[in-house]
């Protein structure tokens, strides 16, 4: 079939009349995706388990993740970046209602924002879900949209723009210390958060915040299921460290490590330990973490390294000895403690008897391997427990607010471990759930039972739902009386039997027949027990569990701690602690104790707020993208009550609130309760509610009345109600305004009236007039003259008298041969070229009538004056008018077929804008140009361009310009914008134009002027000249917390011969002080309750050496390249490489590289595509020294020490060498200097020559 056009199509679309309505036109969206599936699952026409399973399936492959029930949101975690949380995609959210965007986390964040702006009410969101669902993704997502929604960058003070972004901080830093790699989740929480944002009232944005910690799962740093990992941060600190901790803490690889090793799993897909690694220092610094207090945190980490490496042996008693003590003395050196008391404080503990009040005798036993390993483990997690909590409360110190007094609003932000289910359940597992279900009961509590009881209590007409109460699980676990729950028996079971951890677990076992005696969610299964949670059946193991339950150091590791000297340790580890265990008389708090109470705070906490909820999902467990498992995702949907949710929410009611509430927040929308923003209601709240609800004609359907609250039923209603609410003070505005406008146009009108009839009265004055309707033309584009901005400027016309009977104006038309009557003369200038001279200003009158423009020119004929026209331009023929942006008196006439006798003019007339309106009066389709440049034909076809610059040169006159080779230069002027004030006072407003003839004017002559000097253009540039970028400043040592690698391109042999830097500086002056960089200084805080940092460290004595590191090859002062060609370094500044020699690259430039020959007797610039990385040949570092093993580090006093000598003996053996070498460089850099600089003293004279002829008369030579 043939493709046919239909003719017109085009001409009929540009025809048609513009829509005088407000809707756009229709675009289609090439991003927008293909909606699947129903994005609220109260959509479906079918509820069932299995119909949502397949919902949320439909839209995962879809890779849309978020779906609704009502405002509950529901995500599945997809294993990979979506890309959907753009700066641009959450700009998208802002100020929007959930049913205006697509299902979201920013629109849950949104939404809160909103609600706490509008009520005035606390709002939290609490995000459950099984590990490895996402949760901790969700959190960080809401903290990032607040973070950046609530702060005006534009308004916003420092402190808020501070406190913004220590808040984003707290995620790499916390999750580096706090999360780890589990077997369902490569990011998994390994402890639970919860971040409570708060804003101040008056504006709602963030002035502070606090994080409480719950329940770290330290039995991680010592232990982990095979193909896990330790926290992250012992995998970022041993693998990428600065150099001086290396140096310091004997650090090493973390295979090196037993804490670290012992899983098998160092390296994880899809985890940048380096890059997490970096965005931790720099959250430590956002923070506000001192350099000592980060040194001190990692010297912590270090220590705790090289606990794990305490191993021991059986001596002949079968007790435990350390295998390596070398080991033990480097851990000791670490922590600022005796080597002796900590050895003995590992293999031996101290028990005491006592008699009544008096002291008894002090035994030394001796403990066996396996104690001996559960003391060591004891030490390294009090150690990392402590340092963790010190963290939270510095974050938390920094975080404060600096005035305490304001009364503050909250966002909290949940982000807690997930439900757990493993082949080996133990305390940190029921910990763990035991918190899940007493969120999951805060679920149910406010979103089911709440709210059904509520309908029941308001007497609201509503069907009866069941649900899953897991209030029974909860009593389980946390009951205390009348029947005993789990962490009860725990800690009986520690107090019968304290001292035995074997005994203790015995007695537990037995306890717990009677636990779970009545309770058909328990199940005793010897030495084991089963809890049936809402999540699913969990076994736990019943061996170490009252061991866990205790979390107490040992007193003996205590005392030993507290003799440390590095008061650091002193603040993790306070005298209080030690005094506590040994003077107390109470039963210290345990474990299940303080996860209890802290549960308990959290669950008091959220009841405070208004809840958002966010249900996450876990689709497959091998955490792959585009997988689901319908079996695993059906049981989620199922325990997570997803089913009854939607049910409650399809029958239920979107908003409730009380009467006066109501009322306080709507009665605007109804004038019978409020006027011009007061209350006016005198009757009952429920009538109130009523009379708003029917102003804006709230159908019936959509709310009930209970006893004391109002139920809306879909959310639609309510965002219409606020809706109206948000534009009632528009409406008024716009009310006020439009009877404001008739006011002040009803004066207009009248005030033009009356002058309309004054005018007529006293015929006005049309030269003003017509001079403002010249001002206009200009449109606020050109800069104005001060002479035209005089008050009594008036547009007279006929400056010469043309029309006059008899003078010199009527001698001129006669002259000339014009007969027409002259609407406009002056005299002025025109710019004209003759054959091969540059062009001339000569002296010319203009007369423009109603037809043509003539430009007449004065002539010396047999010595007597006469006057020719030497241009007539008819008026039709003008194709536009140019002028410049400045205050310049040049205009351009442009015609549209220019001829050698009708040429464009380019001509300097007083009275331009005068010209001008004429022109346009009797021409209105003229097209004016104002801008930076003027461009004519100076001949047919051939065009000119002027340009214009403002100089303040003094050879330019005030109120002139300066012309020459095609450039003006003119005074600044006044503004654009400047407009002619009032006539003054006194002066008459009937003006007789004949005062303004310009018969005295002197007439200017091209010969009378003087050569202007010379002035610098800045339009004109200098001949380009070889950039050579700077030689780079010597660096000197300073010690960096990341080690920066240097980059290398891969070598290829260059195509041509670059020039390189400048030659590197003399020795002397290397040898300067170094700069030292200003920091700004901080501005004085209030004082605050003390901080947990750490006194100055005191002076610790020498520590022995650390272990022996692994053999490993010594590293160059600089890194080593190769020279793949030769490369002579004739160009001046570089230095000769040949083939395959090794030298030093000290520093680069773009891609030249400082470079030093293996001696350091030579040094320059080098092309680095000559060269490449390479390894130091051996005899660098003399014989055999390559390979031997590296000594151990050396204490960081004793290490300065003997750089700063090795540095002395190094300077002093090369100075006169490198004296005469400098000299010799010295000298031919100033020979090519000088040679440079004569030959660019050649060029500069050579192109001034070149400048005297100008673009112009360049253009003048081709007419020869």
């Amino acid at each position: 079939m043939a493709i046919v056009k239909r003719g017109g199509r085009n001409k009929a679309k540009q025809q048609q009349a513009p829509a005088k309505s407000g809707i756009k036109k229709a675009e289609f969206d090439l991003h927008k995706k293909k909606e699947v599936g129903v994005s609220d699952l109260t959509l479906l026409s079918k509820i069932s388990d299995e119909a949502i399973n397949e919902n949320l399936h439909k839209r995962f492959m879809n890779s849309t993740i978020y779906t609704y029930i009502g405002h509950v949101l529901i995500s599945v975690n997809p294993f990979q970046d979506l890309g959907i949380y753009t700066y641009e995609n959450m700009q998208k959210y802002k100020g929007k209602n959930r049913l205006e965007v697509p299902p979201h986390v920013f629109a849950i964040a949104e939404t809160m924002y909103y609600h706490l702006k509008s009520y005035g009410e606390n709002q939290c969101v609490i995000i459950s879900g099984e590990s490895g669902a996402g949760k901790t993704e969700a959190a960080k997502q809401i903290m990032q949209y607040i973070a950046n929604v609530s702060v005006d960058d534009q308004a916003a003070s420092g402190n808020i723009t501070r406190i913004k972004d220590m808040v984003l901080a707290t995620n790499p830093l916390l999750e580096s210390f706090g999360c780890a790699k589990t077997l369902r989740n490569n990011n998994s929480s390994r402890h639970g958060k919860y971040l409570e944002i708060q804003f101040d009232p008056s504006n709602y944005q963030p002035i502070a915040a606090h994080i409480t910690n719950y329940l770290l799962e330290k039995q991680r740093v010592v232990s982990q299921i095979t193909n896990e990992r330790n926290f992250h941060i012992f995998y970022q600190f041993t693998k990428h460290c600065p150099p001086q901790y290396k140096q310091q803490f004997g650090l090493q690889g973390p295979e090196t490590y037993i804490y670290t090793s012992a899983a098998k799993c160092i390296n994880v897909d899809g985890v940048d330990d380096n890059k997490d690694f970096q965005d931790t220092l720099r959250a430590m610094q956002t923070i506000g973490l001192q350099q000592h207090e980060q040194d001190n945190i990692f010297k912590m980490l270090a220590a705790i390294l090289w606990i794990g490496n305490i191993s021991f042996v059986e001596d002949e008693s079968g007790n435990a000895a350390i295998r390596d003590e070398s080991v033990t003395k480097f851990v000791a050196y670490l922590l600022d403690v005796d080597a002796e008391i900590l050895k003995k404080s590992i293999i031996e503990r101290v028990m005491q008897t006592s008699h009544g009040m008096r002291r008894g005798s002090t035994y030394h036993v001796p403990l066996n391997i396996v104690q001996a390993s559960s003391v060591r483990d004891a030490l390294a997690k009090g150690i990392y427990n402590n340092l963790f909590e010190w963290i939270v409360e510095r974050v938390n110190l920094s975080l404060e607010a600096q005035n305490q007094s304001v009364e503050k609003k909250s966002i909290g932000i949940l982000d807690i471990y997930g439900f757990e289910i493993f082949e080996q359940n133990s305390f940190e597992q029921i910990c763990i759930n035991y918190v899940n279900e007493k969120l999951q009961q805060i679920f149910i509590q406010l979103t089911l039972k709440a709210e059904q009881d509520e309908y029941v209590q308001e007497q609201i007409k509503w069907t009866p739902i069941d649900y899953f109460n897991n209030k029974v699980v909860c009593d389980l676990i946390e009951a205390t009386r009348p029947q005993p729950g789990l962490f009860a028996a725990l800690n009986d079971s520690i107090k019968t039997a304290h001292a035995d951890s074997d005994a203790a677990d015995q007695v537990f076992a037995q306890r717990l027949s009677m636990v779970g005696a009545s309770n058909r969610h328990f199940e005793d299964r010897r030495g084991k027990f089963i809890i049936k949670h809402y999540a699913g059946d969990v076994t736990y193991e019943v061996a170490g569990m009252t061991d866990k339950n205790k979390d107490s150091m040992l007193r003996d590791l205590l005392e030993v701690l507290s003799t440390s000297s590095n008061q650091f340790i002193s603040v993790l580890f306070p005298p209080e602690l030690l005094a506590a265990l040994t003077d107390s008389k109470k039963r210290p708090e345990t474990a299940s104790d303080k996860i209890k109470r802290s549960a308990n705070l959290l669950v008091d906490t959220l009841s405070q707020c208004q809840p958002s909820y966010i249900r996450t999902i876990k689709p497959n467990q091998t955490k792959r993208p585009k997988e689901y498992d319908n079996h695993q995702v059906l049981h989620q949907v199922k325990y997570l009550g997803l089913k009854e949710n939607v049910r409650i929410r399809r029958a239920g009611f979107a908003y409730r609130t009380t009467f006066d509430k109501f009322v306080q927040r709507f009665y605007l929308l109804s004038p019978a309760t409020g006027y011009a923003g007061d209350y006016i209601w005198q009757g009952d709240d429920i009538t109130a509610v009523k009379e708003i609800l029917r102003s804006c004609h709230i159908p019936d359907s959509e709310f009930q009345m209970g006893t004391t609250k109002v139920f809306i039923k879909t959310p639609e209603t309510l965002f219409a109600l606020e809706d109206m609410r948000d534009k009632y003070w528009h409406n008024m505005a716009a009310r006020i305004q439009r009877a404001w406008r008739r006011y002040i146009k009803r004066k207009d009108d009248a005030a033009k009236t009356i002058q309309r009839a004054w005018r007529v009265k006293n015929h006005g004055n049309q030269f003003e007039q017509f001079r403002d309707q010249g001002t206009k033309l200009l449109g606020g584009r050109k800069e104005r003259r001060r002479m035209s901005m005089l008050g009594s400027r008036a547009f007279m016309g006929d400056y010469l008298g043309c029309n006059d009977s008899t003078g010199y104006g009527k001698f001129i038309v006669n002259q000339a041969g014009i007969s027409e009557r002259v609407s406009f003369s002056a005299k002025g200038e025109i710019l004209l070229s003759k054959f091969g001279r540059s062009s001339k200003r000569l002296p010319r009158i203009f007369i423009l009538t109603k037809n043509s423009l003539y430009v007449v020119a004065e002539v010396l004929v047999e010595k007597r004056l006469q006057l020719q026209k030497e241009f007539v331009i008819p008026i039709g023929s003008l194709n536009y008018v140019g002028l410049s942006l400045h205050q310049d008196n040049w205009i351009a006439l442009s015609l549209h077929s220019p001829t050698p006798t009708t040429p464009d003019i380019f001509i300097n007339l007083d009275f331009k804008t005068e010209l001008l309106a004429h022109l346009k009066k009797i021409n209105p389709g003229l097209v004016i140009k104002i801008g930076p440049t003027v461009e004519y034909q100076k001949k047919p076809g051939k065009f000119h361009v002027v340009k214009f610059v403002v100089g303040n040169d003094p050879t330019i006159p005030e109120y002139g310009d300066h012309y020459k080779s095609g450039t003006v230069t003119v005074r600044q002027g006044l503004p654009p914008s400047a407009s002619n004030p009032k006539r003054p006072r006194g002066v008459s407003s009937k003006v007789d134009y004949s005062k303004y003839y310009n018969r005295g004017a002197n007439r200017r002559v091209a010969n009378n002027y003087s050569a202007p000097t010379p002035v610098s253009r800045p339009g004109i540039q200098q001949q380009p000249q070889s950039y050579i970028p700077p030689a780079p400043q010597m660096q000197q040592p300073v010690a960096q917390p990341v080690a920066q690698p240097v980059v290398t391109p891969p070598a290829q042999r260059p195509a041509q011969r670059k020039v390189p830097p400048p030659a590197p500086a003399f020795p002397q002056q290397q040898t300067a002080q170094p700069q030292q960089t200003s920091k700004p200084v901080a501005p004085p805080r209030p004082q605050k309750k003390a901080a947990p940092t750490p006194p100055a460290k005191k002076s610790a004595p020498p520590p022995p050496p650390p272990p022996p590191a692994l053999s490993s090859a010594p590293k160059p002062k600089h890194p080593t390249y190769k020279a793949l060609y030769d490369y002579d370094g004739s160009v001046s500044g570089s230095v000769p490489l040949v083939r395959d020699n090794v030298v030093y690259v000290v520093s680069t430039n773009g891609k030249w590289g400082l470079v030093k020959d293996l001696q350091e007797t030579q040094e320059g610039w080098a092309p680095l595509d000559y060269m490449t990385p390479c390894d130091p040949p051996a005899s660098l570092f003399g014989n055999g020294s390559a390979a031997k093993a590296t000594p151990p580090p050396a204490p960081p006093m004793a290490a300065s020490a003997q750089s700063t000598a090795s540095a002395t003996a190094n300077g002093g053996g090369a100075g006169l060498g490198n004296g005469l070498a400098d000299a010799l460089k010295a000298k031919k850099t100033e020979e090519t200097t000088l040679a440079g600089s004569l030959a660019d003293a050649l060029k500069k004279r050579q192109g001034a020559t070149r400048d005297d002829s100008d673009e112009e008369d360049a253009d003048d030579d081709d007419d020869w």
